[in-house]
């Protein structure tokens, strides 16, 4: 078993490097409820984990912006949210909540290794690893 624990700013940089983080997230900073997520045009949302399953992490998303509530109530941001995890096998969307299979994500990565817990922490990742 290994454990990693990193920072929300650790945590993006080593998505980035390996191309896992959409190019439509701007940046992603820590909220007592979870993370808030700034995306391409500036609009926040806030991210909640609601549970971790098996290898899938399991996340709700809202927003009070605005353009947000206005583009939602014209159907327009399940598509957005489509189209940016489109390249991404391993994340699927329903409804508000998104679903990814850590352990599909590290199949290119890291062979031979399952992500057994997934916490997220005062502002820091946790994962558990195990072979």
């Amino acid at each position: 078993m290994a454990t990693l624990n990193f920072s929300i700013a650790e945590a993006m940089n080593i998505l980035g490097a390996n191309a896992m983080l959409p190019e439509s997230i701007k940046n992603i900073k820590p909220e007592a409820d979870g993370l808030r997520v700034t995306v391409s045009g500036g609009i926040g949302i806030l991210v909640r984990r609601e549970s971790f399953l098996n290898g899938i992490l399991k996340l709700n998303f809202a927003s009070n912006n605005w353009a947000f509530k206005l583009a939602d109530s014209m159907g327009k941001v399940d598509p957005l949210i489509d189209d940016a995890i489109r390249a991404y096998p391993f994340i699927r969307r329903e409804g508000k909540s998104l679903f990814i299979d850590l352990n599909r994500a590290l199949q290119g990565k890291v062979r031979g290794m399952r992500v057994e817990k997934f916490e997220l922490l005062d502002g820091s990742v946790r994962i558990e690893l195990f072979s």
